[in-house]
């Protein structure tokens, strides 16, 4: 029986420099199995196209300063073997350049410009590798068979359609193979949100039926408040899969929202590790299934100026109508709520603070009577995990706070904007149990 991959994935953080690629090939020659390796662009690197692409007056200045960065990565790899692929995405990126400053419209352009990150990423570390005695070749996502959901742009992958097309023979060796693209719907090029290059590595692990997937940061894993707050804390060792997703959509900017749902079905866990720290000892984070039903609070995330604001419909149709005709609205104008729920007369929205006169002059509008706007606060939710959300959060005591809303999988409240870290301080204190576990 063929050894199960393993899966690493190399973000544009921790390639910022020469030195970053040997500690790369040396946690590659950690590994007792077979290998796959996604990447992102060079640091940098997509943040410059990005900006061409809004401005491509500068083509031929880019590309040729991209080439003499990438070389300065892999000196040599224009004369290797790999070195007619490199002028070719060099070119391909000057006509995109051409092609938006003719038509600034022409999404095709634009995809096949900012796919040029990754395409040169994946060319330099496999030049890389195999100057290190790898054998490493380079591979495009969409000539494996990866499929997205969209067209141009896609917030997944497409696994069924993906693993109909999947081609694994092309993965011999060590393949790099770029994160972020595929192939749309309309089998042309397309790319996924920022950061979805973690996603792709999920999909690549769940299409090889791999035994794990490793994301390699410039953090040491997952903590329980986004490092941001100044708040000393312990990398949460152990996250459910569940959890995780619904950290990244908060402020786990770590993962990307579409990360972990590759690995579900299959019980796959991905590891979240620092690029200085050997593949040996344990994974300061472990995302994977379900093990503790009651495990409390596992994370929080905080959303500053927020306010309350309560209404009462007006004397027409059921509260569930008007409600779901109230967000529908208020979405429509491009109003966000960030919580909501109804009574038998009335509503509670939590919306952005310079949002209040838009949401106010739409409640009026549909003849419902504002009764209240609280003052500008911090919306904290906590993650993780209850079988009485209400009991605990009975139990934290905290002065001035205000519940939302809570469910089994998290627990919202409003507290004074001042006391937002000291509140987020408690929380991690409340969690470093699970760290230490």
């Amino acid at each position: 029986m063929a050894e199960a991959w393993t899966v690493h994935k190399f973000g544009g953080s921790v390639l910022r420099g020469a030195p970053d690629l040997d500690r790369l090939a040396d946690r590659i020659a950690e590994d007792d199995g077979p290998a796959a390796v996604v990447v992102s662009a060079l640091w940098g690197t997509t943040d410059r196209l990005l900006r061409a692409v809004d401005d491509p007056r500068y083509a031929e200045r880019l590309v040729s300063d991209l080439r003499s960065h990438h070389l300065m990565f892999a000196p040599r790899l224009d004369r290797g073997r790999d070195g007619h692929r490199f002028e070719h995405v060099l070119a391909s990126m000057a006509e995109a350049l051409r092609l938006r400053q003719a038509d600034p419209s022409n999404h095709a352009a634009r995809v096949q410009l900012l796919a040029s990150g990754e395409r040169l990423s994946a060319l330099v570390i496999a030049h890389h590798l195999r100057r290190c005695g790898f054998a490493a070749h380079a591979v495009g996502a969409e000539d494996i068979g990866m499929v997205l959901s969209g067209t141009h742009e896609a917030e997944a992958v497409d696994l069924s359609k993906s693993a109909e097309n999947f081609d694994r023979t092309i993965l011999h060796g060590i393949p790099v193979i770029t994160g972020w693209l595929g192939s749309g719907r309309d089998g042309t090029l397309a790319l996924l949100g920022r950061g979805g290059s973690d996603h792709t590595a999920t999909a690549v692990a769940h299409l090889l039926g791999a035994r794990r997937v490793v994301l390699w940061k410039d953090v040491k894993g997952i903590h329980p408040v986004n490092p941001r707050w100044g708040i000393n804390t312990e990398p949460i060792s152990y996250m459910p899969y569940e959890l995780a997703r619904m950290a990244a959509g908060l402020d786990a900017t770590v993962l990307h929202p579409a990360t972990v749902g590759p690995c579900i079905a299959d019980g796959i866990p991905i590891e979240v590790r620092h690029l200085s720290e050997t593949l040996s000892g344990l994974a300061p984070t472990t995302i994977g299934p379900e093990l503790i039903a009651d495990l409390g609070p596992l994370a929080a995330a905080c959303t500053m100026d927020v306010c309350a604001i309560e209404a009462t419909f007006p004397p027409l149709g059921t509260p569930g109508a008007q409600h779901a005709a109230l967000l529908a609205k208020l979405a429509a104008r491009g109003l966000g709520v960030h919580a909501s729920s109804a009574w038998v007369d009335g509503t509670r929205l939590i919306v952005d603070a310079n949002g209040v006169a838009g949401v106010e002059a739409s409640l009026n509008d549909v003849g419902m009577h504002v009764d209240h706007i609280g003052a500008p606060s911090a919306m904290i939710t906590f993650i993780g995990a209850w079988e009485d959300p209400e009991g605990w959060l009975q139990g934290l005591s905290l002065n001035g706070a205000e519940a939302v809303d809570h469910d089994a999988r998290k627990v919202r409240i409003l507290v004074p904007r001042d006391q937002a870290k000291a509140t987020l301080e408690r929380l991690a204190k409340a969690s470093a149990w699970l760290a230490r576990a």
